[in-house]
């Protein structure tokens, strides 16, 4: 078998799969050149060069026609503009790293941790140029961080009307201001106790036990008909 043959199939068929890698010839259109591919190795099996080399070269002729025409209809690709210059993306970045400094004490150490090297990820992406990239994480961020604030500042409401509210440690909270755990007088007072000292993490604990609370609520009536 003659090895100028083969390289000649190799060569062939790769410049079909670059055709079919394009996408813009529909798919009936390339069955022609996998069933001469197909038939091709098949002489090359049975070392019938002869019928090899005729396929051969009616394939490579389809290949030059479609290669010429998808060369003359072929569009430019536009470019590739960004939306966002990189003025006004550091003016977000400075704003965005203003406000975690000047809220720093309203968010957890492992949240802030998080925060740091979410703003970090931001940093490097601005300084390679990925103005689209940097404005992305800014943008997940600065949701995250809202998020954040809201809760924390939840908490400190609730704690400041706690100790108003509140003349002696033992005393219940109305229900406005605890809210699930009204009726539960040892968990109020750890709560409280806690509260006095990281009242973030008492309004976090609050909104998974209502979240948690409400998952029970719909698996309840299951869990009855199991019974």
């Amino acid at each position: 078998m003659s090895e100028s043959v083969l390289a000649e199939y190799a060569a062939l068929k790769n410049r079909v799969d670059d055709l079919r890698k394009k996408e813009r010839l529909p798919y009936w259109r390339l069955v022609y050149a996998d069933f001469s591919l197909s038939r091709i190795a098949e002489y090359l099996t049975l070392e019938k060069s002869g019928e090899a080399q005729e396929l051969l070269w009616r394939l490579n002729r389809w290949v030059e026609e479609h290669e010429r025409e998808l060369d003359r209809t072929a569009k430019p690709e536009p470019a590739k503009i960004s939306i966002w210059n990189a003025d006004f993306v550091q003016k977000l970045l400075d704003a965005l790293q203003a406000k975690i400094t000047a809220k720093n004490h309203l968010i957890p150490v492992a949240e802030r941790i998080s925060f740091s090297k979410s703003m970090e990820l931001a940093k490097k992406r601005f300084a390679e140029g990925n103005l689209d990239g940097t404005y992305s994480e800014l943008f997940s961020l600065r949701n995250l961080l809202i998020a954040r604030l809201r809760r924390s500042y939840r908490a400190r409401a609730a704690m400041l009307l706690y100790s108003r509210q509140s003349t002696a440690f033992g005393r219940l909270p109305t229900g406005a201001v605890v809210g699930l755990y009204n009726s539960e007088r040892t968990l109020e007072n750890a709560l409280s106790l806690v509260g006095e000292r990281d009242a973030i993490w008492v309004e976090d604990f609050l909104e998974l036990y209502d979240s948690l609370s409400k998952i029970t609520e719909r698996l309840a009536p299951a869990v009855r008909k199991r019974r």
